[in-house]
């Protein structure tokens, strides 16, 4: 290739070529074919003329005698940029001018000119404002501050029912109500470690409520499972929509009803750790996988026995298409059992279950309404689960599989049913297919999956549960809740008793006496 076409190289010889201190070996490099060692020689003569002076026969002589030693080279920006040595001693005078000027003397002019004193008012800053709680600062857990906190509508991130919004009220240890709080920083593999022994569930009691709300204590609401419910494919869950009676929220009412059926039952509570009802156990249980849904209950001992109550969270109100969702669940429970077509439905009407069990160290009394049942041919009575879901399709049985089939596992094990019927239904709410999952067989299907496991269930709400019976006291009312960040459980003063669990301990006692 030609010298001509080649990139400058300002550290090289062409460099030396357009400053013209080639020396003495410019003569014999011009072709531009060089050698390796013939254009290191080039690069070594071209130094020793930059160190000597810009003449070209003063470089060949420093060419020629710098050539036995290392030489250092040094950069000259003058032959980059193009500088003359008359404008670098230019720059260089009127440097020296600024630095000899006295900026507070006579040499400035405007200082001179500027009044001692200011024609303006000295102004005045205003207090600062705190934002830290009692006891913050240094020691204590206020975040510190001159900012005023977030105010308004849009104040926290996320906004609306997500993480800082409907649920920012869960800080933690900022909250003056906190008592205590169980991390949940063990792994899978240690919780599955740890086995934990489980009493196979009783039904030792029953009670039903029927339209209009009275409750009886026996199973006049429990209903038959249909098992020609396969021939109802093709069948609109939607007819019947119009008459469709949703549920009321009855708050500890309702919990009052399971409380007045034990008392019913004479049930004795010496030995007993908890009552609840099922789904209380479902939150705490699902919570070892699924930790992106908040929850809370009432925590409240009394005689030694830790009563939860349900609390429901704050929902936004439901557009049409999602009533009518929750009705297609409905409407597949009365397919699904006999008789069940022949009235409207009343989501109202109810069977529930008193069952005890044994969960690690702490026996339970629960609650858990039953959907219907059936008998084996000896007369032996079981109970059924009734679900509805979404037909799957291949990007959602992954998640159906995770989620729903690890939230059905737990609803049917902790009452020991046996079974769960599952209606599939396409959007438009129709029943295209049903089926039928031994509750047994649900941890198998997602084992070698790696989904979950129900060993690792057991063992987390085994962990809640003593830390929870280990930390309340008795006489004192608090609240159980998981809220964001979702890293840890908090338990927080309460701020009374409800009275269906006050009445119940004072009928208890007064029966004793």
């Amino acid at each position: 290739m030609d010298s001509s076409e080649q990139d400058l190289d300002i550290f090289g010889e062409e460099s030396d070529q357009e400053g013209g201190g080639v020396g003495g070996h410019g003569g014999a490099d011009s072709s531009g074919s060089s050698s390796p060692s013939s254009s290191s020689a080039s690069s070594s003569s071209s130094g020793s003329s930059r160190s000597g002076s810009s003449g070209g026969g003063s470089g060949g002589a420093g060419a020629e005698t710098g050539g036995g030693g290392e030489e250092e080279y040094e950069y000259d920006s003058r032959r980059i940029f193009g500088e003359t040595e008359e404008e670098e001693e230019e720059e260089e005078e009127e440097a020296e001018e600024v630095e000899d000027k006295d900026l507070f003397g006579s040499d400035n002019e405007d200082y001179q000119n500027t009044p001692a004193q200011s024609p303006y008012l000295v102004p005045v800053l205003p207090a600062m404002r705190s934002n830290n709680h009692p006891g913050s600062g240094r020691g204590g857990r206020g975040r510190g501050g001159i900012l005023p906190r977030p105010m308004g509508p849009y104040s926290h991130r996320g906004g609306g029912f997500g993480i800082g919004g409907r649920y920012s009220h869960a800080n933690g240890r900022n909250d003056e109500r906190f008592v205590s709080e169980l991390k949940l920083n063990k792994s899978e593999e240690t919780l599955s470690r740890k086995p934990v022994a489980i009493q196979e569930p009783c039904e030792i009691a029953s009670y039903s409520r029927v339209e209009g709300g009275e409750v009886y204590f026996d199973d006049r609401s429990l209903r038959l499972f249909k098992r020609s419910v396969g021939d109802c494919i093709g069948a609109d869950l939607s007819l019947g929509f119009e008459s469709f009676v949703e549920k009321r929220d009855l708050g500890s009412e309702g919990f009052g009803d399971l409380l007045a059926c034990i008392r019913n039952a004479t049930i004795p509570l010496q030995n007993i750790h908890f009552v609840t009802y099922r789904n209380n156990l479902n939150k705490i249980m699902a919570t070892a996988y699924i930790r992106n849904e908040p929850w809370k209950m009432g925590v409240h001992k009394r005689n030694g026995v830790v009563y939860l109550d349900v609390h429901k969270l704050p929902e936004r109100p439901q557009s049409e298409m999602e009533r009518k969702r929750c009705y297609w669940g409905y409407s597949f429970e009365s397919l699904a059992t006999e008789e069940g077509e022949s009235s409207g439905i009343d989501a109202n009407v109810e069977f529930c279950s008193v069952i005890k069990t044994k969960i690690g160290a702490h026996r339970i009394i629960m609650g858990a309404e039953m959907d219907c049942c059936d008998s084996h041919d000896d007369g032996r009575r079981f109970y059924i689960e009734l679900k509805t879901n979404r037909e799957l399709e291949y990007h959602t049985e992954e998640r159906y599989e995770k989620e729903k089939l690890l939230k059905f596992w737990i609803q049917s094990f902790l009452a020991g049913v046996p079974y769960v019927v599952i209606g599939f239904r396409n959007d438009a709410g129709i029943l295209v297919r049903t089926e039928m999952v031994k509750t047994s067989h649900i941890t198998q299907r997602v084992k070698m999956k790696n989904y979950w496991q129900g060993g690792v269930c057991l063992a987390f709400t085994d962990e809640v549960l003593c830390w929870l019976y280990g930390t309340v006291k008795e006489g004192e009312n608090y609240i159980l809740q998981f809220m964001p960040p979702f890293n840890r459980l908090e338990l927080l003063k309460g701020q009374s008793c409800p009275d269906a669990i006050t009445q119940h301990v004072e009928l208890l006692t007064s029966a004793i006496d």
